[in-house]
């Protein structure tokens, strides 16, 4: 899809964070792993990164009910999360991704829509050159049902005051593009740090459906 295309269509631009702008979900996944085993719980890459976009406490209390254990659910959070901030300077953005959003911030507002901590989010940008590109960010911190639900979209949209139906989404994962469709809101999956715009899903379609 050209530029142009995108700026006819849309007043605004949503973004994930976390495996859609910068190359962050090994680190997570090590997070994972690390605490996997010191708690005794079954590690598969595959399953977690599926998970990509649901905050830690949630993804560890997932798995404490599907593998049927009794974890300390603050412990193993705490775990992945001090690993994931040992690290968290070596994510990078994806060069695709970064250059999509240096072309698009001139014409439109841009936005943060993501299952990080407000904490670790602000650290990723930054440390990737992306903080100046984005007018608002929407973490776990912002919202009390996170994706799937459609709040984290829907408030990062209202805060660059775009209406819903207005905005595209970039997400990496099934979770969020669920998220988006949920919110009415037009989707790309992001591939290997680039948007496979063979993936586009449309919310009107959707709705007419």
């Amino acid at each position: 899809m050209q530029i142009e295309d995108l700026l006819q269509k849309y007043d605004g631009f949503v973004f994930d964070l976390d495996g859609t702008l910068v190359d962050s979900m090994p680190l997570h996944l090590a997070g994972w792993k690390h605490a996997a085993a010191l708690y005794n719980f079954h590690y598969d890459a595959a399953w977690f990164y599926n998970l990509g976009g649901v905050p830690s406490r949630k993804i560890a209390k997932i798995v404490s009910e599907t593998q049927n254990l009794d974890l300390n659910l603050d412990a193993v959070t705490k775990t992945k999360s001090d690993y994931y901030q040992q690290v968290i300077a070596d994510a990078i953005a994806f060069p695709a991704m970064k250059e999509l959003v240096m072309t698009l911030f001139p014409h439109r507002p841009l936005a943060i829509g993501t299952g990080s901590i407000r904490t670790n989010a602000e650290i990723v940008l930054s440390n990737s050159g992306l903080r100046p590109y984005f007018r608002a960010i929407t973490a776990a911190d912002d919202v009390v049902h996170h994706k799937p639900n459609p709040d984290t979209f829907l408030l990062s949209a209202a805060k660059i005051s775009v209406k819903p139906s207005r905005c595209l989404v970039f997400e990496d994962t099934e979770i969020g593009i669920q998220a988006a469709q949920e919110a009415q809101m037009d989707c790309v999956l992001i591939r290997e740090g680039k948007p496979d715009w063979s993936t586009f899903t449309s919310a009107a379609a959707d709705t007419l459906a």
